[in-house]
């Protein structure tokens, strides 16, 4: 089972609660944890698969430690240095986001899958994906795993492609929001500042961006990585304070212009590779509606997720958990309001939000 969404969707508010639920092994931030480095699907030894998430590039211990410096670490990071044995800045990325999230012990985990899995043979990074989600749940003794990444948007043709029999739920939530609070999370800096650096060489008769996402995947992610190591070294990114992000030089208006684009762009395209899913394998899951509605919503998914089951106890427990927050959309420019609304409106719409 995955959740897909763009992330800042009430996507880890989601994972908190699956958490709590004794049916289930909720893994998060497991795609996250590559660094797009499973982008298109690779084929890979079970050694390489775990150097993948156990191994941090060079510039991700620059971005935690300039993170930390500017008291702006990302809340997915929830690796707890002052009990475990790593500082952030050298964590494996599996044992700084998911592993935390699953046990009070990640580190012995983490031992524990360093064992198992470098034995695997070669397989596709989604094969190598699904033996260690059962791994996880048969360790902790669950039914049914379900994995949570920010922006899983991304890897949508690759999951939908390789679990022809898997169920996903797609977490919506309105556009305006998701892009405000997009700006202000620094895990998004580095894919919005490739996607913006790359729409500038977009063209209606050369989609540079459809062709990535569908066609080219795995020339893309080499190309991508490559492209990504190469600029930030040309262009100083290493040094910033808020490394790997948009040009200090746009101003806040523009910025929300590429974040609109950058949210719309992706959810276009992972609208469109949900297309394949029959309904019986999607459920649509809105953040307003778990807010709004918590019991109600809640029931809804798990008769999608454990149908014929009894959850009610789990619903009671969690039910309190989804609260109102202060939306920041009235706080924009009006102007600026208008021409981003122009970018997000149809993409919106096509979510359900008129």
């Amino acid at each position: 089972m995955f959740v897909l969404s763009a992330g800042r969707s009430g996507s880890t508010l989601l994972t908190r609660m699956l958490q709590q639920n004794d049916a289930l092994c909720s893994v998060s931030e497991f795609w996250t944890s590559f660094l797009m480095q499973g982008f298109g699907d690779p084929v890979v030894s079970g050694a390489r698969f775990w150097e993948l998430l156990s191994v941090s590039p060079t510039w991700f211990g620059n971005f935690v430690a300039k993170a930390r410096a500017a008291e702006a670490m990302p809340s997915e990071i929830i690796y707890d240095e002052a009990r475990g044995r790593y500082r952030l800045e050298e964590c494996p990325p599996l044992l700084t986001m998911t592993l935390p999230a699953l046990t009070d012990d990640p580190d012995s985990l983490f031992d524990l899958l360093a064992d198992e899995v470098p034995r695997w043979g070669l397989a596709r990074v989604s094969a190598h994906a699904a033996r260690l989600f059962s791994f996880l749940r048969g360790h902790f003794h669950r039914r049914l795993w379900v994995e949570r990444s920010g922006l899983s948007y991304w890897y949508a043709p690759d999951m939908i492609s390789a679990y022809p029999d898997a169920r996903f739920v797609h977490l919506v939530r309105n556009g305006r929001e998701v892009l405000l609070s997009m700006m202000g999370m620094r895990f998004f800096d580095p894919i919005v500042r490739f996607d913006w650096l790359t729409g500038r060489l977009e063209h209606p008769d050369r989609p540079v961006r459809r062709r990535i996402f569908f066609k080219h995947r795995n020339v893309a992610r080499a190309l991508m990585l490559r492209f990504a190591d190469a600029e930030r070294v040309v262009t100083g990114q290493h040094g910033r304070a808020r490394p790997y992000s948009l040009p200090d030089r746009l101003d806040h208006g523009r910025q929300a212009h590429i974040y609109a684009r950058f949210w719309a762009g992706s959810a276009d395209l992972a609208l469109q590779a949900m297309e394949s899913l029959p309904p019986e394998r999607l459920h649509v899951l809105r953040y307003e509606d778990m807010v709004d509605d918590p019991r109600g919503t809640l029931g809804d998914l798990m008769a999608f997720m454990l149908p014929g089951e009894d959850h009610v106890d789990w619903i009671e427990r969690v039910a309190h958990m989804p609260r109102v927050q202060k939306g920041r959309w009235d706080d924009l420019d009006p102007e600026v309001a208008r021409q981003v609304d122009e970018i997000i409106a149809p993409v919106n719409v096509r979510l359900g939000y008129g």
